[in-house]
């Protein structure tokens, strides 16, 4: 198993953490929850880090306890489908997962890569090849990251998303178990 990930550490595909959201529904920044001693962003990174050679977290500010490379997203509008617009043009393939999917397996990660494909809003791999797509669905008012791609089926329990803090106590335990 080391094996496989140190070549996946090899890959040319740089991962991108979205955690530059307003987290309006949840009432507070969810990429600075704290979890154990540190924050949600941070173990997220970390997981990517075991995978991938290159990782990047996409944010408006440095808000994070803990030093790792940053993507100032300066758009003004909190729209994601623009910042991977842009980080796409920058990288031409990207795997990016937002910072508030803590249960998503290292598994599951490592089949979205080997498909090249997506499942979930905003998590998964993106190409140049999806700029023409993700264009057209803004143009169509459409700010969804769906292009037609086919989506990987992985358990919905890994797909938990952290959007309101009644989700968050429900599945602390969990979270901190799998970290």
């Amino acid at each position: 198993m080391v094996v496989k990930v140190e070549l996946l550490r090899e890959n040319n595909i740089t991962a991108i953490l979205l955690a530059g959201g307003k987290s309006s529904r949840f009432g507070k920044d969810k990429s600075r929850l704290k979890l154990k001693d540190k924050s949600l962003t941070y173990y997220q990174y970390k997981k990517l880090k075991k995978i991938f050679k290159n990782v990047y977290i996409s944010s408006k500010k440095d808000k994070f306890d803990f030093n790792a490379p940053i993507i100032y997203d300066k758009q003004k509008e909190y729209l994601p489908i623009f910042t991977l617009i842009n980080l796409i043009q920058k990288f031409h393939t990207i795997f990016i997962m937002p910072v508030d999917v803590p249960l998503l397996s290292k598994k599951s990660i490592k089949k979205l890569l080997k498909q090249k494909t997506t499942t979930h809003s905003f998590l998964g791999v993106y190409t140049y090849k999806d700029l023409q797509k993700l264009k057209q669905n803004i143009k169509n008012k459409n700010y969804s990251p769906k292009i037609g791609k086919k989506e990987l089926k992985i358990d919905k329990k890994e797909l938990i998303n952290l959007n309101y803090k009644d989700e968050y106590k429900k599945h602390l335990y969990k979270i901190k178990k799998s970290l």
